[in-house]
């Protein structure tokens, strides 16, 4: 659940500062310009209409620093909770079955990280990229899970 909720507020994150940092100053003031021919604005609408663009433009940019500073406190929350759970880990497995874990972890890290290094030069082509690199992902973790039973799930 937290996991869930710490993707959620990063989706909103990415959202909001990608609207964020599309809008800048001079960016305000086109919209402004464009706005106000497109309408046939007078003068004072302008200045009006330029006013709301900025103060939308500032709202926004206080709205990214509080999901910035969400984003921070959910990282160390999460760091927290992993050290937690290590502790426990530790409290409740023998040291022979503590290093045992360690180790399939290793393995785990160490398999990821070949299977992105051989990744990394493959490219899927056409309308229906998404889906075969996902079968390709998903044939590669049941490769992955098979080689660890067979090495490490005694």
């Amino acid at each position: 659940m937290t996991k869930s909720i710490q993707f959620m507020v990063f989706a909103i994150m990415v959202v909001v500062s990608q609207q964020m940092f599309a809008q800048t100053s001079e960016k305000t003031l086109l919209k402004t310009e464009q706005l106000a021919a497109r309408l046939g604005l007078n003068a004072e609408q302008k200045a009006e209409l330029d006013k709301e663009l900025k103060a939308a433009q500032e709202a926004r940019k206080q709205r990214m620093e509080q999901f910035r500073t969400m984003r921070e406190e959910l990282r160390r929350d999460a760091f927290v909770e992993r050290q937690e759970q290590r502790e426990r880990m530790k409290a409740l497995l023998t040291p022979e079955q503590l290093a045992k874990l360690e180790e399939l972890k290793g393995r785990r890290g160490e398999a990821i990280q070949r299977m992105q290094r051989e990744d990394k030069g493959r490219h899927f082509d056409g309308p229906r990229q998404p889906m075969r690199f996902k079968r390709h992902m998903l044939k590669r973790r049941m490769e992955l899970r098979k080689s660890v039973r067979k090495d490490g799930g005694r």
